[in-house]
């Protein structure tokens, strides 16, 4: 079972230093995914990179034959960083890119402070910008403004640490541009540490279209800048199958029908309290992929659930496949169940997890 895109990426997290959360990943490619569906699509802006984390993401959901530009202090130029937000380095960087894109020649690097920077800069057209660069009041004001002059219309710009107390710097130097620039960005989208600004005119209602595309994600509805704005509180990932999806097309959990069928071989059990016993569970492949095997690969577990469904203790034992399973084939695998401690009526919800 090939791992996809999305499943190697959060994987990376174990091992690419940086504070980019996955779930800030998946919503700037929901968003950019909506803005692709109306054939907007352009260059692509990162300010302030570090090792890359969040770099990969955005090289990922750029359109194809696009240019991803990046700026960077580096460690070379440490001295300029007066809001200590972050220390990149290139060598790393370079590295953890040539792991995920192997040829980066749609990656133009600048070196030195954005604020030095200007429209005329970069050439072409810019569909989506993320600012996490220097955090004071004067460097975040420039980087918005910069991103402005960049974006089309209906462009994105995410903005990191809007609400950082650590950084009221940030904070400031938005609102700046919003009172010397208003009407130029509005919000859209706040969560996982980032606020997403949308260029105006916006040629198509953005979140009207993300809520027929992802129905199902929870959200609610807040004021900021005296527009209305989602807010995403929950767990992202939560709601997308990272295998059938792709950075430029995100696939609901579901949508692509079930790869796997699995069923006890008896529907009742019972155990001794804390007694550890072997439930029979038939998985049957109906992907068109092989099963991995082997210890910590691909296997079944449970989610101990009380009478009523509310879930008692979500992790649990894994029972992994000793051989491979082809597409088609089915095969019992010993499901190893620790009975609760208290006597009772439990419900077990069987899962498949691939390490």
């Amino acid at each position: 079972m090939k791992q996809s895109f999305l499943q190697k990426y959060l994987q990376a997290y174990h091992h690419i230093e940086g504070w980019f959360s996955y779930d800030a990943a998946l919503m700037f490619m929901a968003y950019n995914q909506l803005l692709a569906s109306h054939q907007i699509g352009a260059d692509i802006l990162e300010i302030g990179v570090h090792h890359g984390l969040s770099t990969i993401a955005l090289g990922a959901l750029r359109a194809p034959g696009s240019r991803l530009f990046v700026v960077d202090l580096f460690e070379g130029l440490q001295s300029q960083n007066v809001s200590g937000s972050g220390a990149g380095n290139r060598t790393l960087f370079d590295r953890n890119m040539s792991e995920f894109f192997g040829s980066t020649d749609f990656i133009v690097p600048t070196v030195g402070a954005s604020s030095s920077l200007n429209r005329s800069s970069f050439p072409g057209d810019f569909s989506f910008c993320h600012v996490d660069g220097g955090h004071s009041r004067a460097e975040t004001f420039h980087d918005l403004e910069l991103s402005a002059a960049l974006l089309v219309p209906g462009g994105l710009v995410a903005l990191d640490d809007y609400f950082n107390v650590a950084y009221p710097g940030v904070c400031e130097g938005a609102v700046e541009f919003l009172m010397r620039r208003p009407g130029v960005l509005v919000p859209v989208a706040l969560g996982y540490n980032k606020v997403l600004l949308q260029k105006m005119p916006a040629p198509f209602d953005l979140n009207a279209a993300f809520w027929k595309a992802f129905p199902a994600i929870p959200h609610q509805v807040v004021e900021m800048w005296s527009s209305p704005a989602v807010l995403f509180t929950g767990v992202f990932r939560s709601y997308f199958d990272l295998y059938a999806s792709t950075p430029r097309s995100l696939k609901a959990i579901g949508a692509q029908g079930p790869r796997a069928l699995f069923s006890p071989v008896e529907r009742r059990v019972c155990a001794q309290h804390s007694e550890s016993i072997t439930v029979p569970v038939e998985v049957s492949n109906v992907s068109k992929e092989a099963f991995p095997a082997g210890d910590r690969v691909f296997g079944l577990s449970y989610h101990l659930l009380a009478a009523n469904g509310q879930v008692l203790r979500h992790d649990n034992q894994r029972s992994y496949l000793e051989k491979p399973l082809a597409p088609g084939a089915k095969a019992i695998v010993p499901l190893k169940v620790e009975a609760p401690s208290d006597p009772g009526v439990y419900q077990l919800e069987l899962d498949l997890v691939l390490e």
